[in-house]
């Protein structure tokens, strides 16, 4: 049988974490609690966790049937090589990942106060030297084998992803667009995309519906973002709530609102999105193979995957194996991830260090 694959074409880079009391006000100089150097990059993220999330940690049971290949650029330096080396022990194919000569990996710089709070300036480096033109065909997607699901967000050059999307549905091959960072996106994207993944901000940017929301607004009220989404051609769509939980609606029938998950001891929410992409797509490429679509269940398991990013500092080294989202986050133990509940952790909304909380998803 051949192996159902995974294909991400996006960015890597290396975060730069600061942890603080509170963030700096304008102008203002504050003295960090902590610095650390973590392996990151959305695309790198989602890569790793869709292989953690479809394999044991302990080797001992694994899904081999399924296989990540990463897309990418890096600089010719230490960190572009250690990342490289970071995938591979990850078991994620590299071989469509090139080195730039001249040019810096990309760089995240990552503030996170003592509520879990985060703030993150992004320095794309090696990452925009991926060019449209480098996906004119879809063997270039994934080294030449058709995916069976394809990731990508918005951290490489933007009509580099127009033409990544423009080239995988044109050959029929199913995408997963998280719009991270935010920016404007024309209605022919959404046309024909299989899943849609966003936050309450990247909603807020990108669909007319949500313009006057917050925090404040019921759960139901985001029943028309997706619609609007729905409307513009996407087939499933996932809006995160933070605290609220995650709201998921798909052309086949009335949207759902999937609860938080209670007592999670956050520390770092910074991996929590991107862990909520690879988890899913595990879902998706699984239910696929054999032949249906449960959408509640794919949110599920993110969701219950991404509560375990968030209990430790970092994003890519915090992605959790399928063995670890445990029985009392997945049901029906570990390594079970059709069976876990409907909630998880948000990257973008507060947190309480180390402090239990009720988080939701991505």
């Amino acid at each position: 049988m051949d192996p159902r694959t995974i294909a991400v074409v996006g960015s890597l880079a290396e975060d730069l974490i600061m942890t603080a009391d509170r963030m700096p006000d304008n102008g203002e100089t504050l003295t960090a609690n902590s610095f650390s150097r973590h392996h990151g990059g959305k695309g790198a993220n989602s890569a790793v966790a869709a292989y953690r999330l479809s394999h044991f940690k302990s080797r001992k049971q694994s899904d081999d049937d399924v296989q990540v290949r990463m897309t990418g650029a890096v600089g010719d330096d230490k960190i572009g090589r250690s990342l490289i080396e970071k995938l591979d022990e990850n078991k994620v194919d590299t071989s469509k990942i090139r080195s730039v000569p001249d040019k810096s990996t990309g760089t995240a710089v990552v503030i996170v106060t003592d509520f879990g709070e985060n703030r993150i300036l992004v320095h794309p480096g090696a990452n925009y030297e991926l060019m449209p033109e480098d996906f004119l065909r879809w063997e270039d997607l994934a080294g030449g084998v058709k995916p069976d699901l394809l990731i990508t967000q918005l951290e490489i050059g933007f009509e580099t992803v127009e033409q990544v999307l423009k080239t995988a549905m044109s050959n029929e091959i199913d995408v997963l667009l998280k719009p991270a960072p935010a920016s404007f996106l024309v209605d022919e994207a959404y046309e024909g995309l299989a899943h849609l993944i966003v936050n309450e901000t990247e909603a807020a940017m990108l669909a007319t519906a949500a313009g006057a929301f917050n925090e404040r607004t019921p759960v139901k009220e985001w029943g028309k973002v997706a619609d609007e989404f729905l409307g513009k051609g996407a087939k499933n769509v996932v809006i995160t709530l933070g605290a609220k939980g995650a709201y998921y609606s798909n052309q086949r029938g009335q949207g759902h609102h999937a609860k938080a998950v209670p007592d999670v001891n956050v520390i770092d929410t910074t991996g929590a999105g991107d862990t909520f992409v690879g988890a899913y797509a595990v879902e998706f490429v699984k239910q696929k193979h054999l032949g249906g679509w449960n959408i509640k269940k794919a949110v599920e398991f993110a969701c219950k995957a991404s509560a375990r990013t968030i209990e430790k500092v970092g994003a890519l080294e915090t992605i959790p194996w399928a063995d670890e989202v445990g029985p009392d986050l997945a049901g029906s133990g570990p390594g079970h991830p059709r069976h876990a509940g409907p909630d998880a952790p948000d990257p973008d909304r507060r947190a309480t260090n180390g402090r239990s909380r009720t988080w939701a998803s991505a």
